[in-house]
């Protein structure tokens, strides 16, 4: 384990490998593969949207019941292109949610959700503290104004995180998260069958392992951060926070 300090001694990086236990492993195995729909669904094969999504940045997978792909699964945020909207405050249920398993997704999201949220509360105990006040103020305001597919689903969300973004064998190139808070810590959880993959900070200088069981946290807007794996199956829940709803 370790941390990474910038130059006023903040704590800027945190680095855990093994801290997933094999319970938490099964659970994110388990349910990945329950979204293989969803995450089908998400890659397109043109070059249209950004390289999040595009196909020739997914590998083929090497076992069954592996679907490529990424999603994004929040109960309450904006969708792309609505985060300034002039109409005011009009956050909706994300579209991996708009079906008929949305709350059994969510179920079977809460180990990893309630690990990465009490790993918050020890990173950075005055994110974690705005982010619960903030999950209850929006239950609030959901059942306020009616919406109930939103109110039922954030009850039952365990994590103090907007969403998580669920990606399957995705290679990821050197790239920064702009819509993410500069000060909040991004948590990223890795787990798969493939050998050993590296994590490349750029602008920090620094490769990390990045090998199952990993968690890394830092501030997606700020660390300029790629993997590249090329032989086995990984999977990555990246647990992030949003602006527009904070």
């Amino acid at each position: 384990p370790a941390v990474v300090i910038d130059s006023g001694y903040r704590i800027i990086l945190w680095y855990v490998p093994d801290a997933l236990s094999p319970w938490v492993q099964s659970d994110m195995y388990s349910a990945t593969i329950a979204m293989g729909d969803l995450l089908k669904r998400s890659v397109a094969n043109k070059k249209v949207g950004n390289w999040r999504t595009l196909g020739s940045n997914f590998r083929p997978p090497g076992s069954p019941g592996i679907t490529p792909g990424c999603i994004n699964i929040a109960p309450c945020w904006f969708q792309q292109g609505h985060e300034n909207s002039d109409d005011g405050f009009k956050p909706e249920v994300s579209a991996a949610l708009k079906g008929d398993r949305s709350l059994s997704m969510i179920m079977d999201m809460q180990r990893p959700a309630l690990l990465v949220s009490a790993a918050l509360r020890v990173m950075h105990p005055q994110l974690y503290w705005a982010s619960v006040r903030t999950h209850v103020e929006l239950g609030r305001w959901s059942a306020d104004q009616g919406l109930l597919d939103m109110h039922r689903l954030l009850k039952h969300w365990a994590s103090v995180y907007t969403g998580a973004s669920i990606m399957c064998n995705r290679q990821s190139p050197d790239h920064r998260d702009p819509k993410c808070p500069p000060e909040a810590f991004d948590i990223l959880t890795c787990i798969g069958n493939y050998h050993h993959a590296v994590m490349q900070l750029n602008n920090l200088g620094i490769d990390l392992d990045y090998n199952p069981g990993v968690m890394v946290s830092y501030s997606g807007r700020l660390v300029r951060h790629g993997i590249r794996v090329d032989e086995g199956d990984r999977i990555v829940w990246a647990w992030f926070l949003r602006d527009s709803v904070h």
